[in-house]
């Protein structure tokens, strides 16, 4: 089975990343419920589901390799794009525990 996961090169991961920090209220608050979805089905919490299945396509889970393909279809590198989003949202976290 093939990955349909691969990793953002660093300019895609920065714009990524960039583009996560300028989300809407609305946005903002479906995350937070597809966050809670996650952590319900058993996720780390402020992981998002699309970000779990790349984790999981990256170590050769079948249920995470045809998830991650199953995105795709809907928007091209999903899960490494959710990868950044969730990175950039920890980071902002991180950025308000230190003020």
């Amino acid at each position: 089975m093939n990955n349909p996961v691969t990793r953002l090169s660093p300019a895609e991961e920065h714009t990524e990343e960039r583009e996560t920090a300028c989300e809407g209220y609305v946005h903002r608050v479906l995350v937070a419920g597809d966050i809670f979805t996650n952590v319900v089905l058993g996720g780390y919490p402020d992981e998002t589901i699309s970000s779990r299945c790349a984790r999981a396509a990256f170590a050769g889970k079948w249920w995470g390799i045809w998830m991650s393909g199953f995105l795709n279809l809907f928007q091209a590198d999903h899960g490494a794009k959710a990868m950044a989003g969730d990175e950039e949202r920890a980071e902002n976290v991180e950025e308000l525990e230190r003020q």
